[in-house]
């Protein structure tokens, strides 16, 4: 089965994390990639430089020339065709297609995206040409379902990545001070200022505790203004991209996760594997990522972005609604309140409480996230659309 995968491999994120995985662990040749953006991201180039790639904007892959805007539509949906992929498979964007291919069944991976798409014709046009769509979680296929009422039911297959390297197997334990980790890409909608003013507040209740914020982004500014205001710079460490994210796992007692919207949480993931616990919202699919109450604590957001703004001086860049897996549907946007967070922290430091969820944590993914399993999952729907007229 001959693949063809669409993508944007400008910056890497969750969706380009999970291709990556993917198309390395696949060395019978069967993949060839177009992508959308001008250049290949430093990061991502580094791990994928055994892959041919074709540019959908260029006129010849190797140049920088580019096409002129108002033929890329057909120019992509050429090269599409010469590709002769039995599967095509978009990764979570909306690529702009003159109509649909003529070879090949095409797919759409959502991994979040389609939280953010305009309601237009663009959109709901490809959407119509659609042979299938694949979604990395339930929340993902539900809010592809209420948004765009589509003519096709969405698939789901489990996000999932490789367990990853450098686990330290010595059992968690507290010290002090108490070190809180957050990894992502530094934007408000992550909502890095909610776990800044719950360190704030914590200090003030007494807690002896540390803050690392791991990751880069255009925000970063914003966060570090909003640390000196709260006077908590002497606290807080902004380290950066991890090339080596089992260090910062391994380094951290209790992993914050307090975005305004979150697909699935692939960083979640990740650190229950090293053994940290979450604190997350009850929203979109991060409730499948980390089970409540056994290795993570799951709150529900009740600060609207306006409030939020009110309390930090950051105002949250996200006018679109979310999913709530409690009502099974779509409602506005809300971050959750710091002062919840603060007496979940408090809850999960209990010594007994945090050494059973560190214990669950380790077995939660391992038993429920394994990577071949996805792996397996995805090529039996890319299969299951070869082998149907």
């Amino acid at each position: 089965m001959k693949k063809l995968h669409i993508i944007n491999l400008g910056k890497m994120g969750g969706v380009e994390r999970l291709f990556l995985q993917y198309i390395n662990d696949t060395t019978d040749g069967s993949n060839e990639v177009i992508c959308v953006s001008s250049e290949v991201g430093e990061e991502i180039s580094k791990q994928i430089s055994h892959q041919k790639i074709t540019f959908a904007n260029r006129l010849f892959s190797a140049l920088p020339l580019r096409c002129p805007q108002f033929l890329r539509k057909y120019w992509l949906k050429r090269k599409i065709e010469k590709a002769n992929a039995d599967v095509i498979i978009v990764w979570d964007l909306i690529p702009g297609l003159s109509a649909k291919p003529k070879r090949g069944k095409l797919l759409y991976y959502d991994h979040g995206c389609s939280w953010r798409y305009a309601k237009n014709h663009k959109t709901l046009d490809f959407f119509a040409m659609l042979d299938g769509c694949i979604s990395a979680s339930y929340a993902s296929k539900r809010v592809m379902e209420l948004r765009f009422n589509l003519p096709i039911t969405p698939q789901v297959v489990i996000n999932r990545i490789q367990t990853p390297e450098g686990i330290n197997p010595q059992p968690k334990s507290l010290g002090q001070p108490i070190r809180i980790g957050s990894a992502s890409r530094l934007v408000t909608l992550k909502g890095i200022s909610v776990t800044l003013l719950m360190m704030k507040e914590l200090l003030q209740r007494g807690h002896n505790v540390t803050l690392e914020i791991a990751g880069k982004g255009p925000d970063k500014e914003k966060f570090e203004e909003l640390a000196n205001k709260l006077q908590i710079n002497d606290r807080v460490t902004f380290s950066g991209f991890q090339d080596n994210v089992a260090n910062f796992f391994n380094r951290i007692d209790v992993y914050m996760s307090t975005p305004i919207t979150e697909p699935f949480g692939l960083s979640c993931m990740e650190s229950l594997y090293y053994g940290v616990p979450v604190i997350f919202p009850q929203v979109d699919g991060q409730p499948e990522a980390i089970k409540d109450g056994h290795c993570g604590i799951g709150l529900i957001p009740n600060v609207t972005i306006e409030q939020h703004e009110r309390l930090s001086g950051i105002k949250v860049d996200f006018p679109h609604d979310v999913y709530s897996p409690i009502t099974n549907s779509l409602v506005k946007p809300q971050l959750l309140s710091h002062i919840d967070c603060a007496d979940a922290f408090e809850k999960l430091i209990v010594p007994e409480v945090y050494k059973n969820m560190s214990q669950n944590a380790r077995h939660y993914p391992v038993e429920n996230f394994n990577y071949a399993l996805f792996k397996k999952e995805f090529d039996n729907v890319l299969n299951s659309y070869t082998t149907t007229p």
